[in-house]
């Protein structure tokens, strides 16, 4: 749900393109350098296929950047990188001769330019022409136009400033051979050689905000620094002042990097610029830009999770849009409802499907389906009802070609497996989602926080197998594809989380419960499960109850949230109460047939076995070993099926437990034969609590072997145990477990 409202809150609805204003463009000197090279280029009869491959990039880069000064211009084109030597000179010669013409020089410049693109082929002849169409093409068509445009006064002055551009470009030189000549220190004032500033053109900074702009909403990875984003944005303002959309990227900048004042004050200035002037717009374009204005502040709130606040800038949206009949800016407003509002979700968004969908607002619609399967899954609808819900979604965005709602998709379709407790198949739509962003097409790959989830879900289950150096790398790599908001929280949970569950199984109880606390700036609810887990362990039952009755009365709490509170509750009263006590055992079964109840009303499999696995510890406490069996073997083919290495050997441990406990009391022979089976079960309990380095289980399983291998004579394998329990025990310091737990 997290990544549907991340990807909303990016959306913004573009005002009118009446009320947009547009960006001014001039003819400066670095424009005209870099039309002599594309006229230079063009002349040159013989080129090698290297320099045409490397022209073709060199000049996509300098009609694209913002205008560079000569000596930084020549020293790109000089570079190893291209092999345009003689070009390049070729420039300095032709400037250097631009500038002893005069304005008659720019005037043959631009008539040559004309001629260049007018020119006809001959079908003998090898010159090249530069194509009306092509992208060099219109960059000189548009610079003709500009300057055709130009009164004399303002020729002059272009003429000027390209003089002092060269000339810049030669004081530069003389400078770097360490003349101390006082004449060339007052050149060098006179032109600010050290206070050289960027000037966007229109078209570049338009591209650039764009190029920016979408790499923050698809692949943030590809985009620039946050703080070099911003010092971009500065530069682009100073050239632009009222460059709205310049604005609306500083938003993004601001909101990657959880900046609140910066959004909202970056948010203001962008709907100032694009505000109309009062006497010269109609009145429905200045109340499109209010309705606007007010839902992308709603849009900003609902990021910070201010959601009164949100719900009041909403309210405003709505009032506006239904006054100017603007059924799109309604549908808007109505899907953030949903996320909004705490009540009647389920109506609210099957009504925006269907209104989105009868608007033709696809990606509206493809987020408003994937928030349907969602919501239907925590509502307890059946599992083949909310995949047949993201099926629609699929189809949706494979004929729209929406790369980023497929990945949301996949993300959907893991966190619903895992929320049915079949992780293999979590597991499973995470990598499908990764290889979805992999290939030759990799410059259409969607990077946002479903990408960086599927990382961690596969990070997590490497854990859960005991892979934890291929986890530490699986993260590390999540570190460095996600270091900003919101995609650094997700794997920052998992890496607390597993800092957490290393430092319970080594029983480091203070650092344990202080990666617990590191959690709640992350996600609250899980540092108070993860608090009580800490309070079972210690021994401190009272905490461990607080911070249960905290969790039961938080407004967030879902069933599976509900279930893991009674399991702790379950876990808590069999370790402070008295082996055997009716009452407590009473209280724990029923909360624990509640919770099987509450399990199976929402179809989570795993979560019903994790119960039913506790159930039977509490009928084995209370001396009913048969049903605890029963119990066990009816749960454990889920567990293993699903559960990771600590989970297997729990109910390993148990199931052994069960079956030692209940061998006949007979003959010696039955009974000797029943043991051996317990604790051939309880060896692959060892396994697996090896594999994740729980030594404090280690160590009770190889107690209760010694214990029964002594029960039945087998002295060796008894003498073997209690070796490997010694040294364990000398090795590491851990306290005697709590048997009455599961």
């Amino acid at each position: 749900m997290n990544e549907i409202f991340n990807k909303m809150s990016k959306e913004f609805v573009t005002v009118d393109g009446n009320v947009k204003k547009i960006q001014k463009e001039n003819l400066t000197p670095y424009k005209i350098a870099t039309a002599i090279l594309i006229r230079e280029y063009c002349n040159e009869t013989t080129k090698a296929i290297v320099e045409r491959r490397d022209f073709c990039l060199a000049s996509l880069k300098l009609i694209q950047s913002a205008d560079m000064e000569l000596n930084i211009l020549l020293n790109l084109l000089y570079s190893p990188e291209y092999v345009l030597h003689r070009f390049a000179k070729q420039l300095e010669i032709e400037l250097d001769i631009l500038c002893n013409k005069g304005v008659d020089g720019l005037l043959d410049l631009f008539n040559s330019l004309h001629r260049l693109i007018e020119s006809k082929e001959h079908p003998l002849s090898f010159s090249p022409t530069l194509s009306r169409n092509s992208v060099l093409g219109l960059y000189v068509r548009r610079m003709r136009i500009f300057f055709e445009k130009l009164p004399f006064n303002q020729v002059v002055a272009l003429y000027n400033d390209l003089k002092k551009y060269v000339e810049r470009k030669i004081c530069s030189n003389i400078c770097s051979t360490r003349d101390s000549d006082i004449s060339i220190i007052s050149k060098l004032e006179d032109y600010d050689m050290n206070k050289a500033k960027t000037v966007w053109g229109g078209r570049q900074a338009e591209l650039l905000v764009a190029q920016q702009a979408h790499a923050l909403q698809t692949d943030e990875h590809k985009a620039m620094p946050p703080a070099e984003l911003q010092a971009l944005v500065q530069d682009l303002l100073k050239c632009s002042p009222y460059y709205a959309d310049a604005h609306y990227l500083s938003y993004l900048n601001c909101i990657r990097v959880n900046d609140f004042c910066g959004a909202v004050d970056s948010l203001y200035h962008c709907f100032d610029r694009m505000a109309p002037l009062e006497n010269r717009s109609a009145p429905e374009d200045r109340s499109r830009t209010f309705r606007y204005a007010a839902l992308n502040l709603a849009v900003l709130h609902a990021q910070f999770n201010h959601k009164e606040v949100a719900q009041y800038a909403l309210r405003e949206a709505i009032t506006l849009a239904q006054e100017a009949g603007d059924n799109v800016c309604l549908q808007l407003a109505h899907s953030w409802m949903y996320y909004l509002t705490s009540e009647e979700k389920g109506p609210l968004i099957e009504r925006s499907v269907g209104k989105a969908s009868m608007l033709g607002i696809t990606h509206t619609t493809g987020l408003s389906l994937i928030s349907h399967a969602h919501n239907s899954a925590l509502e307890a609808k059946s599992p083949p009802q909310v995949f047949e819900t993201l099926i629609k979604s699929d189809v949706l965005n494979c004929q729209h070609s929406m790369s980023d709602l497929m990945s949301i998709t996949f993300a959907e379709k893991s966190a619903l497996w895992a929320y049915y407790g079949k992780t293999e198949m979590a597991s499973l739509c995470a990598q499908l989602l990764l290889l979805h962003n992999t290939g030759n097409k990799k410059q259409h790959m969607f990077n946002g926080p479903s990408t960086c989830q599927a990382i961690v879900t596969i990070a997590n289950m490497l854990i859960e197998f005991g892979e934890y150096t291929l986890s530490d790398v699986v993260l590390a790599h999540a570190k460095e594809r996600f270091p900003n908001e919101p995609c650094n929280k997700i794997w920052m949970l998992s890496e607390q989380l597993h800092l957490f569950t290393q430092l319970m199984r080594q029983e480091k109880w203070s650092e344990a419960e202080a990666a617990a606390q590191n959690i709640s700036s992350l996600d609250q609810l899980e540092c108070k499960f993860r608090l009580a887990e800490v309070c079972l362990a210690k021994g401190d039952y009272p905490e461990g109850m607080k911070y249960i009755g905290i969790i039961e009365e938080h407004s967030d709490v879902t069933p599976p949230h509900k279930i893991r509170t009674t399991l702790l509750y379950s876990q808590i009263t069999c370790a402070s109460s008295l082996s055997g006590n009716g009452t407590a055992a009473t209280n724990c079964i029923v909360r624990l047939s509640s919770a099987l109840e509450l399990a199976a009303q929402n179809y989570l499999s795993y979560y019903k076995a994790l119960v039913k696995m506790h159930l039977a510890n509490v009928q084995l406490l209370i001396g009913l070993p048969t049903l605890a069996l029963n119990m066990v073997e009816d749960a454990i083919p889920t567990i293993l099926g699903h559960g990771g290495c600590y989970d297997q050997g729990q109910a390993f441990m148990l199931y052994g437990k069960c079956l030692l406990t209940s061998a006949p009391e007979g003959p010696f022979e039955a009974r000797k034969e029943a043991i051996l089976s317990g604790i051939k079960v309880l060896s692959k309990a060892l396994a697996r609590f090896t594999k994740v380095k729980a030594i404090a289980r280690v160590k009770s399983i190889l107690y209760l072997q010694a214990v029964f291998y002594n029960e039945i004579n087998l002295l060796p394998e008894r003498n073997q145990c209690a070796f490997e329990f010694r040294q364990l025990d000398e090795q590491y310091l851990t306290t005697a477990g709590n048997s009455s737990l599961y």
